[in-house]
């Protein structure tokens, strides 16, 4: 199978906060599975749609805030009742004044990987 992927991806446990860009109010909380720069995937309770747009706060540990990222989602697939459902997607936007800080957690997450 070929592997389209362009970044590595990275093992990480972070918590989210998820919801639709088009439903106001109803926030999900979920739990990361992987990340790069271009994408995420995550397991919650809820069932995302292909394609669907979701606004994400992404909390990287040890910072006292979120990133907000928006991600188109590619797939989702009902794993079990304790996991729910993984989703994972496409990131198609990135908070412009908190870009640093996120790539910068994504780059350290790979030399703690690497280079050890």
């Amino acid at each position: 199978m070929d592997n389209k992927r362009r970044l590595v991806r990275l093992d990480v446990g972070d918590f989210l906060e998820v919801r639709s860009l088009k439903e106001a109010g109803k926030t999900v909380s979920a739990k990361t599975k992987n990340l790069s720069l271009m994408g995420v995937c995550f397991s919650c309770q809820m069932e995302w749609k292909k394609g669907q747009v979701l606004l994400i706060d992404y909390f990287i540990p040890d910072e006292l805030d979120s990133v907000r990222i928006k991600m188109a989602v590619a797939w989702s697939e009902f794993i079990g009742p304790e996991d729910g459902y993984f989703c994972g997607g496409e990131i198609i936007e990135v908070e412009e004044s908190k870009q640093d800080k996120f790539s910068n957690y994504y780059f350290k997450k790979l030399q703690d990987r690497f280079l050890k």
